[in-house]
């Protein structure tokens, strides 16, 4: 966690799942495992078991300001990851932090629907995201269905329609578009990581798995925790997806009431 004497800290933005599988929890461990130290701010309070997403309540957009605007004053932050967001109330107090603090860096894993199918994030929410949010992340982390969501398709699964969909996130003004394979139906995970100039793919093998709760989450928790300590966006990809394999390939075999966590 520490380089030089100094700690590299990364602000959470993201549901709590009363699990500990994903969301904040699973946040606070790629965080941890990357070197940095993470700092919460608790959009909902989730539970989530092997019978779905059972409850949110999720926190006064001003009380998330306030805990939000605190940390960004107290500490020597430079990268804020956003997961779980839950309305448009919530998501604009990000873009109004953002502009305030131009620059701190946001990876942004644009949390849609749980894995059982329940909205995350309405359809207002989804419209702010693109219009006051994503036009100021640095790095925004969607899986193949969440893409299809934010670029109003439904064939991304087609290549060309992929880089399509990633180029109008670009155009909009953020930075890079990491779209994330898991779902892509056969082959290795193949992740492609879309600048305005260039293409980049990081390949991996596919772990057959039931423990996959939280992938997301880690994946982009692990890059805002390399970013924090200094890594280029390519190479804390890379080691990224590295832990994030090793700890797929480690739990596989876990027994977990429902399906379990990706990353411990």
């Amino acid at each position: 966690m520490r380089s030089g004497g100094s700690t590299s800290f990364v602000i959470t933005l993201s549901g709590s799942d009363a699990s500990g599988a994903a969301g904040l929890q699973a946040d606070n461990r790629a965080i941890h495992a990357a070197g940095a130290f993470p700092l919460n701010v608790v959009t909902a309070l989730t539970l989530q078991t092997e019978h779905g997403v059972e409850s949110i309540d999720l926190t006064p957009p001003e009380l998330v300001r306030m805990h939000l605007i605190g940390l960004l004053n107290t500490y020597p932050v430079s990268i804020i990851k956003a997961g779980m967001l839950g309305n448009a109330s919530i998501v604009n107090v990000l873009a109004e932090t953002l502009e305030q603090y131009p620059s701190v860096l946001l990876v942004l894993d644009p949390v849609i629907q749980a894995t059982s199918g329940r909205p995350l994030l309405n359809e207002e929410g989804v419209a702010a995201l693109l219009k006051n949010v994503i036009p100021r992340t640095f790095l925004v982390t969607p899986n193949l269905s969440e893409l299809e969501v934010l670029a109003g398709r439904k064939d991304i699964l087609n290549d060309p329609f992929e880089r399509v969909a990633a180029n109008d996130l670009l155009k909009t003004g953020c930075s890079a578009v990491l779209v994330k394979g898991g779902h892509r139906p056969e082959g290795p995970c193949l992740d492609r990581l879309y600048l305005s100039n260039d293409l980049i793919e990081f390949s991996s093998n596919r772990v057959s798995t039931r423990n996959t709760r939280g992938t997301g989450c880690a994946l982009a928790s692990l890059i805002a925790g390399g970013l924090a300590k200094g890594l280029n966006l390519e190479n804390s990809i890379m080691t990224s997806k590295q832990l994030l394999t090793s700890s797929l390939e480690a739990l596989a075999e876990f027994e977990w009431p429902g399906s379990g966590p990706a990353f411990l």
